[in-house]
Order: C-alpha cells, then sequence, then structure tokens
C-alpha cells in the first residue's frame, strides 16, 4: 500500500511538473503551429452604404462561416460607414490585402490587420463625368509577381499601376477609346489586360480595351452591343465573355481578332425589357458559366462544352440563392468546389446548392459581398488567394480536356 501511494504520488508530482513546464513553454510555441485555415475577407461597405456595414468582415470557412473579427478601416464617426468598396486583391510575398474605395486606396498588413498605407489618387481634382474627384480607384489586379498592381481609375480613361508595397504610383496606361474604367481580368501570366469601360457604342466609344501589361500599351479595343458591365475570360486569355445592358445572359468577344462572335440570351422573353444580368463567371476548369439573373432571383448556367465559344443553357442547374439577386457578383475558390456570390451566398459548385449565408457579428447577412477574397493561411502566414473574378485555369481545363479525351 505504501508503495502504491508513493507511485501515484511521483506520478501526480510528474503530471504537475509537466503542467508547470507546458505553461511557461506556450509563449515560445506557436499556438497553431502548422494549422492551415480558410478564412473568408469581405470588403464593406457596399454602394451607398446600403448594407449598414463597415470595415472588413473575415469569417472562418471552416467552421460555417462563423464571425472571426472586422477589421476598421480607423474612420471618425462622422466618416462612418466610409465611401463604398470597388474592389479587393492580395499579394502573397508581401502579406498585404488591398481595398479600393471611392476615392482611395488602402493597404493592410496581414499580420497585424492594420493599415499600412494609404493611395489617394492625384494631386489636384480631374475632370469626369462620374466618379472621385481623385481620380482613384476602381477594380485592382495583383501581377504575378506578386508585387505590382493594375488598378482602375475612378470611372475614368485610365489604369494605374501601383508598388504593392509602398503604394506609390508607377505609372498610368489611358485608354481614351474606352473612357470609363471599371472591371478587368488579367492573363495567368500578367502578359494581357483585358479592361472593362462602362461606357456605350452609342457614343462611338469601345466596352474593352484590350492591353500589352507589361509594356503598358494599348493593342485594341472592343465593342459590344450595349454597355459592358461584369466580364470573365477564359484559361489563355483568347476569349471574354461580358455581361451588357438590357440583356439576361451575356456575349462572347475573341480576345485576338478584337470582334464579337456571339450573344447568348436567356431562353424565352419573359425577362426582356425588365433588367440585365450584372454578375458573371466560369468555373476553373470552364466547364460551366455562371450568370446572375435578377428578374428570375437567380443564378442561371450554361454548360460550356469544347472550345468555349458555343455555350449550352442548362435549366436543371439553376440556382435560386435564400437572399435573391440583387448585388449580383461572384467569386469561386481556385479548386473550383465553392462559389460566393454578391448577396452573402456560399454555394457548392458540384451540387449546385446554397450552403451557407454570410453573416456578420449580430447575425444579419452581410448583403453586400462582392468585394470577398478567400484565403488561406499556414501558421498565420497567407499561403494562396483566388481573385474577386471567376475565371478560367489553364491547369484545371486541361485536366478536363484530358479527362473527356480518355
Amino acid at each position: 500500500m505504501q508503495k502504491m501511494r508513493t507511485s501515484i504520488l511521483a506520478t501526480s508530482c510528474a503530471v504537475a511538473v509537466v503542467s508547470v513546464l507546458s505553461a511557461q513553454s506556450t509563449p515560445r510555441v506557436a499556438p497553431e503551429s502548422g494549422r492551415v485555415r480558410h478564412l473568408v475577407y469581405i470588403a464593406t461597405p457596399g454602394d451607398e452604404g446600403t448594407d449598414n456595414q463597415s470595415g472588413i468582415v473575415v469569417l472562418d470557412a471552416d467552421k460555417g462561416y462563423s464571425f472571426i473579427k472586422r477589421i476598421s478601416y480607423q474612420l471618425p464617426a462622422s466618416k462612418m460607414p466610409g465611401p463604398k468598396v470597388s474592389g479587393i486583391t492580395a499579394s502573397l510575398p508581401l502579406q498585404m490585402l488591398y481595398v479600393t474605395f471611392d476615392g482611395y486606396m488602402m493597404a493592410f498588413d496581414l499580420a497585424t490587420d492594420q493599415i499600412a498605407w494609404t493611395f489617394s489618387g492625384e494631386s489636384a481634382p480631374v475632370a469626369r463625368t462620374r466618379g472621385a474627384v481623385s481620380g482613384c480607384c476602381e477594380r485592382p489586379w495583383t501581377l504575378p509577381d506578386g508585387k505590382t498592381m493594375v488598378v482602375g481609375s475612378s470611372y475614368n480613361s485610365w489604369w494605374y499601376y501601383i508598388d504593392g508595397a509602398t503604394g506609390k504610383s508607377l505609372g498610368k496606361l489611358p485608354v481614351p477609346e474606352a473612357p470609363v474604367a471599371h472591371n478587368l481580368a488579367l492573363s495567368a501570366d500578367g502578359q494581357l489586360g483585358v479592361m472593362g469601360s462602362m461606357s456605350s457604342p452609342k457614343n462611338g466609344k469601345a466596352g474593352v480595351a484590350v492591353i500589352d501589361v507589361p509594356n503598358r500599351k494599348v493593342l485594341r479595343y472592343m465593342t459590344f452591343s450595349e454597355m459592358v458591365r461584369p466580364l470573365t475570360i477564359n484559361h489563355d486569355a483568347s476569349l471574354v465573355y461580358v455581361n451588357v445592358n438590357n440583356l439576361i445572359g451575356f456575349e462572347i468577344g475573341d480576345i485576338k481578332t478584337g470582334e464579337k462572335i456571339k450573344r447568348v440570351e436567356l431562353p424565352g422573353d419573359a425577362w426582356k425589357g425588365k433588367g440585365y444580368s450584372h454578375g458573371i463567371g466560369m468555373t476553373p476548369d470552364e466547364s460551366e458559366i455562371w450568370v446572375a439573373d435578377p428578374v428570375d432571383k437567380a443564378w442561371q448556367i450554361w454548360d460550356n462544352p469544347g472550345d468555349g465559344r458555343n455555350p449550352v443553357y442548362n435549366p436543371s442547374k439553376m440556382i435560386k440563392p435564400t437572399e435573391g439577386v440583387v448585388h449580383s457578383w461572384i467569386a469561386m475558390t481556385n479548386d473550383g468546389k465553392l462559389a460566393f456570390l454578391g448577396d452573402s451566398s456560399v454555394i457548392d459548385v458540384k451540387k449546385h446548392k446554397e450552403i451557407a449565408v454570410m453573416k456578420d457579428e449580430f447575425g444579419r447577412p452581410i448583403v453586400h459581398t462582392e468585394k470577398v477574397l478567400y484565403l488561406t493561411f499556414r501558421d498565420g502566414k497567407l499561403i494562396e488567394t483566388n481573385n474577386q473574378f471567376a475565371v478560367g485555369d489553364a491547369k484545371a481545363y486541361a485536366a478536363r480536356m484530358a479527362s473527356a479525351g480518355n
């Protein structure tokens, strides 16, 4: 019995000693060493601040899109909620998140969530018909080096090149025939840019400028039937798919020739004269094209066989999100498993089914989730980012084609 008591006492002491040592060593060991996390960053507010949001809302995609925190823009109460957000992008080598607003652009250090710099556009007021007097900023896109961005002026006739580390302007590219900079998509190698413009062919202006990104020159302009809205491109930037005014559907353009090659309408006439699609994207393997349909409060899907020039409408895949289709937009994860819609829905792409609604810390749906990124971290370091546009991916496309061939 005495030996047993001694053994128990020794074991208890050993446990106590181990516990003390563990507690003392905790600060020296990363508490989540090796842990991979998938977080959703949503930049708010939307247009006119109608969503009653401000700041960057961060949700945990690994835990049912539960709320983690809200990153502040450090605005005084008199300026809340701040101007509308126009775009979002990130940099792996710089570990930065970038948000563009109607008036300026901010960089956030992902290690601290603090503002690293602010770019405020032009030093003197710019001539304009709409947009910010500073000339800044619309959609951003991070180049493959992770250190330079192409950023739209605020509905004006140029695009900025911005240093991601400092926020300094590296120059501007004028696009006089596409003078209302808005949306964009760049090829995966960063060589070719497809720059959307909210200018009307009725006024003799193009809807897209195709640019040589590294040499900073316009290669050609493209004109569609109406003003161009959101757009996406395929894996090799040979085709562009655009929403245009007065159409539920999209038009397809050949980027190499600059010609419009097809108009794709939602079947039937019920939608005509009632609205237009403001949201388009494709799965990374380009097997499907997703298009916003505010008339039917749905996302319509076209199968996209072969070379992507002859999409086929598939009504069986239509998605009707819980929160409807108003603030339309779409982004997808790089693996093509998840889609994030502009009205707060998260969609299982394969099942074409809503699996979550993105909500804030008060349980309210975040009704403007257009400017969203799905970021992957390991040990607190950003290791993967998607972009806010759902574009084709060369590897995913090649895998699909190889599978079809077999």
